[in-house]
């Protein structure tokens, strides 16, 4: 059996060439709703040769459609995570009223949300569009954030945060599908650091903002200008998202019918499949039995410790 490649934990996957040979070989025995979404298109384009420079001008198209999309969403979701950090500075422990360690709640009590939403989001991502999940997550987002400023106690602000992070945690394991659903296991590497690196130009872009949101001395308090504009860009993004982030590569609308072959069929030769809605219980069974899976948890566990205490900032309210 073939392995499917992603970066992180790496469970085996029937590719889109097993599939066709499953069909051809034992046609009674495959059904059809097994069969990976992309299984048609390159059926039909199965003994077809394909010019390498070809290839590269259609990688090129989808680094340019699919690469944009995820930089800008990640960069807009690191920084609405850490929103709160920006809006201390101007009296959100005042405008909230919050008291002794309720504040340092609030950088927890996101990430509670976001681990029970783990099994809900990755079923989602599995069973659904995978590009509407997660522009639809992003428009939610944006719209918890503008109603953030409406918080006036600890119980709001908290389940505030808790439906943030909830929203929010599908996008890490979205992009990882992405990934894998569009590049080879050589490329994505590159293209993973390329939208992960968002991490520090959000913290200077964030700075900006509050330095700009620091010289509004009129209308709202200023700490609710921070949610208000963060809120804005992620949900006007959102919308933007739902019309150009494509669901699978034979479904793309940027592509031509013969480059959604190839953007198939470079995954396809890497001996990768593009998305299959069948949960295989050996898939999992093989993930727990992989060490990768092991070693890649403690790797996020030992930087995320660190990493929360650098980004969950409490700043006394500015005078």
């Amino acid at each position: 059996m073939a392995e499917k490649t992603t970066l992180g934990a790496q469970p085996h996957n029937v590719s889109i060439e097993d599939d066709i040979h499953n069909a051809t070989a034992t046609p009674s025995v495959t059904d059809s709703s097994e069969l990976d979404d992309s299984y048609a298109i390159y059926k039909g384009h199965e003994n077809q040769d394909v010019d390498p420079a070809e290839a590269k001008r259609v990688l090129r198209k989808i680094d340019i459609r699919i690469l944009t999309v995820l930089f800008v969403t990640y960069l807009l979701q690191y920084l609405d995570k850490n929103g709160i950090n920006y809006a201390s500075v101007y009296g959100l422990q005042k405008g909230t009223h919050l008291h002794g360690q309720q504040y340092s709640w609030l950088s927890s009590i996101f990430y509670f949300g976001y681990m029970v939403a783990q099994y809900p989001a990755g079923y989602l991502l599995q069973r659904l569009p995978i590009g509407k999940v997660l522009s639809c997550t992003t428009i939610a987002w944006g719209v918890i954030l503008l109603t953030t400023p409406a918080c006036t106690s600890f119980a709001g602000i908290a389940t505030n945060r808790f439906l943030l992070g909830f929203v929010e945690s599908a996008i890490n394991p979205g992009f990882v599908l992405i990934m894998g659903m569009w590049y080879t296991a050589k490329e994505q590497p590159v293209r993973l650091e390329t939208y992960y690196c968002t991490n520090g130009i959000a913290t200077m872009f964030g700075g900006l903002i509050g330095y700009a949101v620091g010289h509004i001395t009129t209308g709202l308090p200023r700490w609710m200008y921070v949610f208000l504009i963060f809120g804005a860009l992620s949900t006007a993004w959102g919308l933007v998202s739902l019309f150009v982030l494509p669901d699978s590569p034979s479904t793309a609308k940027f592509l031509t019918s013969q480059e959604q072959f190839i953007a198939v069929d470079r995954v396809a030769r890497n001996r990768q499949g593009i998305k299959n809605r069948v949960f295989r219980k050996y898939q999992m069974v093989q993930t727990f039995q992989d060490p990768k899976t092991y070693i890649l948890f403690i790797m996020a566990l030992a930087a995320q410790i660190p990493n929360a205490a650098i980004t969950s900032v409490s700043y006394s309210p500015a005078t």
